[in-house]
């Protein structure tokens, strides 16, 4: 699935996504400080089972010297500079007595006590490396002074149990948020689904599939689903009353122009002719100002669709049975469904009056080509073709001029073309005259298709 960067899927999953990845990470990080200060204690525990242990093994000689019955028995205070040591001095920084055969001859320093004595502390190793350390002052019993006890281990191990853990940590949650993710992508894809619906439906309405959309829709969409099945009721309403009145308008005004024409014929010379060419003009120019009304209209209402190969086959039927005795052979190719956003009174009098000029011109031979534009941009080429005399170059823009006419003897090639280039362009597309394969002319009607 492509999405936009203003898609509101792209947006959800976006937001969602940080959100995720802000709480694991904080998350992940309040564990590794949890699993931190849980791996600190348990060496401080260890240290002060050791203190103690050392502590146990000490008593008071005959001499009133501080002797040792036993060492203790972990083997990292044997090794030398493990990082594991203890000792026993008369005082902090004093003579030691005793130490672990892994400080060899050295001694631990203390650097930093934390807080008061018998709690722990930073020091530093016979090999100079930081130690974390115990260190308490006890008093034995017969024993003329108290001595100080100290126990110390590596904090390197707390580090490197941390990392590892972290690690290990970071893999689950990055596993976790992959997981998070996917889910989240199935659910903006479930939550957002009536709309994708929703859009179909509409797309269906527009070409005329449908006339209504489903009301089966969640409360949250239903709304507005209702809503634009109303204005859509609305929308038609409107259309319909305009077409009455336009319907009305032209009765009102036609039927006192026929009574004028009546009159007018009785009238002679010079005033009776300039009469009759005036009411004609102007019943022409009311039909068409009317006929313009009523597409401009009904051009962007929803629903609209005409199939042109229906058209052309049914305009095909009257032309045969008009130009029967002249022997014009008038064939269509393309004639596949094509939709295009033309109410399908309006396209039969577009094509009606672009096919008869064709006829009326042609020699033997019209074609009229039924195609997708080149272009990709959702409109459909109708190329009317013939092989009669053809109109001059120099003629081609002035013959789609309103109301001209290239014989006036003969309607031929005359107000057709430019009635059929005012609906044209009504409804988005264009029209246009070029030399035709076949000798004549060929006129090319662009409209736009339903599902462009």
């Amino acid at each position: 699935m492509m999405l936009h960067r203003e898609s509101l899927h792209l947006r959800l999953i976006v937001s969602s996504a940080a959100w995720i990845v802000l709480t694991l990470l904080l998350t992940g990080g309040l564990v590794v400080y949890l699993f931190h200060g849980h791996i600190r204690d348990r060496l401080e525990r260890q240290l002060a089972d050791h203190l103690e242990e050392l502590v146990a093994a000490s008593e008071i000689g005959p001499a009133g010297d501080l002797l040792l019955t036993w060492k203790p028995a972990d083997p990292r205070f044997n090794r030398p500079h493990s990082g594991w040591y203890w000792q026993i001095s008369e005082t902090v920084g004093g003579t030691v007595l005793h130490r672990a055969p892994s400080l060899l001859h050295t001694r631990l320093e203390i650097v930093r006590v934390a807080g008061a004595e018998g709690l722990f502390a930073d020091g530093l190793g016979p090999d100079g490396h930081a130690v974390y350390a115990i260190t308490r002052t006890i008093s034995l019993p017969r024993a003329s002074r108290p001595y100080v006890f100290l126990v110390a281990g590596p904090p390197s191990d707390i580090l490197e149990d941390v990392k590892a853990f972290a690690w290990a940590l970071a893999a689950v949650l990055g596993v976790l948020s992959v997981f998070l993710l996917i889910l989240i992508w199935i659910q903006v894809g479930f939550g957002l689904r009536p709309f994708a619906r929703l859009r179909s439906s509409l797309v269906a309405v527009r070409t005329g599939e449908k006339e209504r959309l489903p009301e089966d829709f969640p409360r949250e969409v239903g709304g507005l689903v209702s809503d634009l099945n109303a204005l859509m009721d609305y929308n038609e309403s409107s259309l319909s009353r305009a077409r009455s009145r336009v319907a009305n308008l032209a009765h009102a005004i036609k039927n006192p122009l026929a009574v004028l024409a009546n009159e007018a014929r009785f009238i002679e010379g010079e005033q009776g002719t300039r009469m009759r060419g005036q009411i004609q003009s102007a019943s022409k120019s009311i039909s068409r100002y009317l006929q313009n009304a009523r597409i401009a209209g009904t051009k962007n209402v929803l629903g609209i669709s005409s199939d042109i190969a229906a058209v052309c086959r049914e305009l095909l039927e009257t032309l045969n049975i008009l130009y029967r005795e002249k022997g014009i052979s008038i064939t269509i190719v393309g004639q596949d469904a094509q939709q295009v956003k033309v109410e399908a009174d309006d396209l039969v009098e577009l094509l009606g009056n672009l096919m008869d000029n064709a006829a009326k011109s042609a020699v033997g031979t019209v074609q009229v080509d039924i195609a997708a534009s080149d272009a990709d941009d959702g409109m459909i080429n109708i190329l009317i073709d013939d092989d009669g005399a053809g109109i001059p170059i120099e003629l081609r823009e002035t013959v789609l001029k309103r109301g001209y006419r290239l014989d006036e003897q003969d309607s031929g090639d005359g107000f057709g073309l430019s009635i059929a280039q005012e609906i044209a362009e009504l409804y988005g597309g264009s029209l246009s005259l070029a030399e035709s394969p076949l000798g004549d002319l060929r006129v090319t009607v662009t409209l736009p298709h339903t599902n462009g």
